[in-house]
């Protein structure tokens, strides 16, 4: 199995589970705000959980889009020289 140099930081479950734990709050918050004032308080609470997590999932997704682009210019660069290194 190939060594995945990508793997020093990529955006996975811990990182979705911090910024979930991170937006729950002021996602509730919102969902409390936009809401009627006699819905149930579960149904508040757990749409703004799921408004958190979809969120979350966003922005790792974009961060982990990031990383990997980085990497793969990163790997193509060192190509790119290590060919020049070799024909000269």
């Amino acid at each position: 199995m190939a060594s995945n140099r990508a793997a020093e930081f990529v955006a996975g479950w811990l990182f979705w589970t911090i910024l979930c734990v991170l937006l729950a709050g002021p996602c509730i918050y919102g969902v409390w705000r936009i809401t009627e004032d006699d819905s149930y308080v579960l149904l508040r609470v757990g749409v703004g959980i799921v408004a958190a997590a979809i969120v979350a999932g966003m922005i790792a997704w974009a961060v982990n889009s990031v990383v990997q682009w980085r990497y793969r210019k990163r790997r193509l660069e060192e190509r790119k020289k290590a060919k020049k290194r070799k024909r000269g």
